[in-house]
This record gives C-alpha cells, sequence and structure tokens, in this order.
C-alpha cells in the first residue's frame, strides 16, 4: 500500500514539474504574455488581406488589428542585438553574383513581412517584435515581366528562345497560429529573376 501511494505521489509531482514548475531556464524561454487574440477570421483565405496582396503569398502591409503589444511582449528582454531575418532553407544560393547579368528586369526590395501563406494555402501572421530587436525582413526580387524574352541582342541558334522566370526559395518564419500559438513554417518567396531558354517547340 505504502509503495502505491509512493508511486502516484511521484507521478503527479512529475506531471507538475512538466506542466507548470518553473524551469532553469524559464528566463530565456519565448512565451506568450497571457490570452492571445483570436485572428482566425483576419487570417486564412485571400478575402481577409489587402488587394495589393491578393495575388501575392506575402504581405508587407501591417493589418490595424495586428498583436503588436502581445509580440513585444513575447520577446521582452529576450534578445541583446537586433535580428533582422528568418532562417534561409535552401542550401543553393539562387541570387547568384550581383554583378552577373541575366537580362530579366526586377524589383528589388527589403520587406517587413505581416502575413504569409504557406504550402497549406493559408495566410499566417508574422511576427514581428522591432521593439525587442526581433524583426524578421527578407529581400524580394521579383520578375517585372515573367515570361518575356531576355538576351535579344545576343544571337544564338535559331531553334530557341528565351524566357524570364521567377525563381523562389524557402524561408522559415516565426508566425502565429490561433490554435497552437507561435511556431516556424516554411514560406517560398520571390528570389530572383534569371533568364533560360527553350527549344521553339516546346509545349507546356
Amino acid at each position: 500500500m505504502f509503495v502505491r501511494i509512493c508511486f502516484v505521489f511521484c507521478a503527479l509531482s512529475g506531471l507538475k514539474l512538466v506542466c507548470g514548475a518553473p524551469q532553469k531556464d524559464a528566463d530565456s524561454a519565448i512565451v506568450f504574455p497571457g490570452p492571445v487574440q483570436d485572428v482566425s477570421s483576419r487570417y486564412g483565405n485571400d478575402s481577409n488581406v489587402p488587394d495589393k496582396c491578393k495575388n501575392l503569398n506575402f504581405c508587407n502591409i501591417k493589418p490595424k488589428d495586428y498583436p503588436q503589444e502581445t509580440f513585444n511582449k513575447m520577446f521582452k528582454g529576450k534578445i541583446k542585438e537586433p535580428i533582422f531575418q528568418p532562417t534561409f532553407v535552401m542550401t543553393d544560393d539562387r541570387q547568384g553574383d550581383y554583378e552577373d547579368m541575366d537580362d530579366c528586369e526586377s524589383t528589388i526590395s527589403f520587406e517587413r513581412l505581416y502575413q504569409v501563406k504557406a504550402g497549406d494555402g493559408k495566410w499566417h501572421t508574422v511576427v514581428q517584435a522591432p521593439d525587442e530587436n526581433y524583426l524578421q525582413m527578407v529581400r524580394i526580387e521579383t520578375c517585372v515581366n515573367s515570361g518575356a524574352s531576355c538576351f535579344k541582342d545576343h544571337s544564338g541558334p535559331f531553334s530557341y528562345e528565351t524566357h524570364c522566370i521567377q525563381k523562389n526559395n524557402a524561408w522559415e518564419m516565426l508566425v502565429h497560429s490561433p490554435e497552437t500559438g507561435p511556431q516556424t513554417i516554411k514560406v517560398e518567396l520571390p528570389v530572383c529573376c534569371s533568364c533560360h531558354f527553350r527549344h521553339k517547340d516546346y509545349k507546356k
């Protein structure tokens, strides 16, 4: 009987430790400071994002009800030096050398993202806490005219034609999910616009 009571007591003590007892690294853990506003109605499909972003999988427009205070509290005192970028997932650098020419017109900007659409087709809230040195910025390069001809001034085999293609790379970003709280997801974002060639008889 004594053994059973001791076993139950130890099990409950272990459960309490896992569920809520203070840990050594509690001060360095990133946690939400209490209940978080449900943003499931704001993010989820294209009808809830600005018109500028509806044909994209990312948005740099800050929503009016963005939970900024919550994210600032989440990182309060955690990061001493500024962090500006999410994690670059792909191992190959598709941006290439900045001095190389690809003859495809593109626009380049460094964006602070507030929403991203992942492979699940849903929009997610990107965590930004600039007041606490946590800022997720990404270099975005998009084709001005994807599919346009390139290097037209250079002669080549008449059986081939050139065209510009939008290239993407995967980034791992910290987002907030109403169901699970903070989590990291992978998002494909525009990284460069490059010139390719194909045989004229090629059919898509």
